[in-house]
């Protein structure tokens, strides 16, 4: 069977989605033979981008989100010949040869439409036609499960649920003198709370600042915020919340 894998996204960004290819790519080295899969990788992205990997890597010139992708993607992959494509940002290619497997992170984009650009809006506002064209659908979680069938109506046994697994490198660190070093280096007191991901309104930062604020003056001075994680989009009330609460002394934007 000749699987693909739409793995175009990192090359644009390093934030959830494409760490979830990476640690997807990671396990599925340890069960599948090289020659059953294909990454279908930006052109632009160096090929050390996927380093260790062993699955053959297929460079395609169509961006992701692009307003041409349906068509221009689908003639792309017309030379592949492949059996089933996993489309881990959500949409597939609509009109194809080959089965389609699709992940759905989650449906906050039409839980909650006015945290979305107008660009992502309209790429995602596709989700609907992409689980009616799916073969199969993977979810993240039992919750996601339920707002695809709730809201997208899609049939129970389509959908399947598979937890995604912390990355290996995440674990508590034994070198405490690494630690330390980490701490100093980024300015951060002995105490400090942090927050990983990419910087945009789903990840609710004011409301978090607001508790900071709090914790600062009423209960534990002294204590730091270590934000970690890329800008996104629509963050300006992340600013504006950080600006007026004056939290120049309590947050860390790490980068």
């Amino acid at each position: 069977m000749r699987i693909g894998i739409d793995a175009r996204l990192l090359h644009y960004t390093k934030g959830g989605i494409s760490q979830y290819i990476l640690r997807l790519l990671d396990g599925l080295a340890q069960l599948c033979p090289p020659d059953d899969i294909a990454v279908l990788r930006s052109r632009k992205s160096a090929p050390t981008a996927f380093a260790g990997c062993p699955f053959r890597q297929v460079p395609i010139f169509t961006p992701p989100h692009n307003r041409f992708e349906q068509t221009a993607l689908r003639l792309e992959m017309s030379r592949l010949h492949l059996d089933l494509l996993h489309s881990p940002d959500f949409i597939p290619p609509f009109r194809r040869r080959f089965k389609s497997v699709i992940t759905v992170h989650d449906l906050a984009f039409l839980l909650y439409p006015h945290l979305l650009t107008r660009e992502s809006a309209h790429y995602y506002g596709q989700i609907d036609q992409a689980v009616r064209s799916a073969d199969h659908i993977i979810a993240v979680s039992e919750s996601t499960k339920r707002d695809v069938t709730r809201l997208l109506g899609a049939p129970e046994d389509r959908v399947s649920v598979i937890h995604e697994a912390i990355n290996p490198c995440f674990q508590v660190m034994a070198d405490r003198l690494a630690v330390e070093a980490a701490r100093v280096k980024h300015g951060l007191p002995e105490r400090y709370i942090v927050f990983v991901g990419t910087i945009e309104p789903r990840k609710n930062l004011p409301t978090l600042f607001k508790a900071m604020r709090i914790l600062a003056d009423q209960y534990s001075p002294g204590v730091a915020l270590a934000v970690i994680g890329e800008w996104g989009w629509l963050y300006d009330d992340v600013l504006q919340t950080y600006e007026k609460l004056r939290l120049q002394d309590v947050v860390r934007f790490l980068g």
